[in-house]
């Protein structure tokens, strides 16, 4: 804590000197550099009390022909730095071209995706109410053309970054049966690993349309080459493999005054079109609808979302990765997940809540958070997170029954 409170007086002090001129020359150009720190206090459902500090420096430089990026955080509980954003786009008339690492969205709705692919998931903190902060940024290119209506966006990643596997703590991920398990992982960041696609929208007057494709991996890993324990039959080492896939999706959004109708939708080809082999991927369905409402006077948010997938050739062997993600050994699953966000006081306070239930394994997650706002750059916030399940299926939800929390905190810019 000594070192955190070090930082955060540095921080306050930089923030008098940036009101000198003699500190940073002003530029014509648009020059952002910013400081954010978050600190707060976590208590868990078994009474164990957790620490949090991050900061994260920012930096964008922009000018009428390109765009420089910098965001970096130090988390100071698991002393490590990470790079949120590190990327350089240019400009040229209606061409833009971004290359580094960033995450790179698709899909039209809030809640949820179905055919949001192009970075992985980072579940390390759990599940949050901001879809953008559980993703692993990546290396990639995109290539944008923007015309009078429609925009082609054309994506390159020379490999792929894969979802975080937590074998233990409190948001472990891998399951059950391969918790004692060495993992041998394959180097995902090579060339022979690249992936691709493309997505044109089309605009016409409240409706927007867009088709995808896409050639990559399912960051999700499978398993191949297990090894046995010769007398409990326990498996004691397992090679992680990823499965090849192509996507073909539609996206659209249909805006009538203050309602909106988002659509996704896709085919996920796997490699393994036979669905023989079982530690890959088999190919499937998915599909999601969201209807959403915002107030014009008060800027309030409400929405209500439906998703789910439909795998085929679904296998009935235990081992096979389909149906150890499946929810009690259904070829198919669908979610329902609710969320609204209202401003008070003259926007000074923010009211979230949200919640998602998954409708095979009767689990759900339920998430409210309170934040106000001290002055411009002070925010004391407050958030509490439920876990659990209305049945014995395994899933995600009932592993983290026991990570309730609520959690209080404060966030300062400079």
């Amino acid at each position: 804590m000594k070192h955190a409170s070090t930082i955060i007086l540095f921080l306050f002090l930089l923030k008098g000197l940036f009101a000198f001129d003699f500190f940073f020359a002003q530029e014509v150009d648009k020059r952002t550099i910013s400081f954010q720190s978050e600190t707060s206090l976590t208590l868990y459902q078994d009474a164990e009390i957790e620490s949090q500090a991050t900061f994260t420096f920012a930096l964008e430089q922009e000018k009428p022909l390109y765009r420089m990026i910098a965001k970096v955080t130090y988390d100071g509980h698991k002393q490590q730095l990470s790079t949120e954003a590190l990327s350089l786009s240019l400009f040229l008339g209606s061409v833009h071209l971004k290359g580094g690492i960033f995450t790179h969205p698709w899909g039209s709705a809030t809640l949820m995706h179905s055919v949001d692919i192009l970075n992985a998931q980072d579940l390390r903190n759990g599940i949050l109410d901001d879809l953008e902060a559980m993703k692993r940024p990546e290396a990639m290119i995109s290539l944008s053309f923007y015309g009078e209506t429609g925009t082609l966006d054309l994506i390159l990643k020379p490999g792929f970054t894969p979802t975080y596997l937590q074998k233990e703590g409190r948001y472990a991920l891998l399951p059950a049966q391969f918790a004692t398990a060495t993992l041998q992982e394959m180097n995902t960041n090579t060339l022979k690993n690249i992936g691709g696609g493309a997505r044109y929208t089309i605009r016409h007057r409240w409706l927007d349309i867009g088709l995808l494709y896409f050639n990559g991996y399912n960051p999700q890993p499978g398993f191949e080459n297990i090894v046995f324990d010769p007398n409990t039959f326990a498996p004691t080492g397992v090679d992680l493999i990823y499965t090849r896939y192509e996507l073909f999706g539609i996206q659209s959004n249909m805006v009538k005054g203050p309602w909106n109708l988002a659509l996704e939708g896709g085919f996920f080809l796997s490699e393994d079109r036979e669905g023989t082999d079982l530690g890959r991927y088999n190919s499937k369905w998915t599909y999601l609808a969201e209807i959403s409402y915002t107030d014009e006077k008060t800027n309030a948010f409400y929405a209500l979302a439906y998703q789910g997938h439909y795998i085929l050739a679904f296998p009935s062997n235990p081992l096979a990765v389909d149906m150890m993600a499946s929810y009690g050994g259904k070829p198919y699953a669908n979610t329902v997940a609710m969320a609204f966000e209202i401003p008070l006081k003259r926007e000074k306070v923010t009211l979230r809540l949200g919640g998602t239930y998954q409708i095979e394994s009767k689990g759900y997650v339920l998430l409210g958070s309170v934040a106000y706002a001290i002055s411009d750059d002070i925010e004391l916030f407050t958030k509490g997170t439920l876990y659990g399940s209305a049945s014995n299926i395994d899933s995600l939800y009932k592993s983290w029954k026991d990570n309730d929390s609520l959690t209080i905190g404060l966030k300062a810019w400079f």
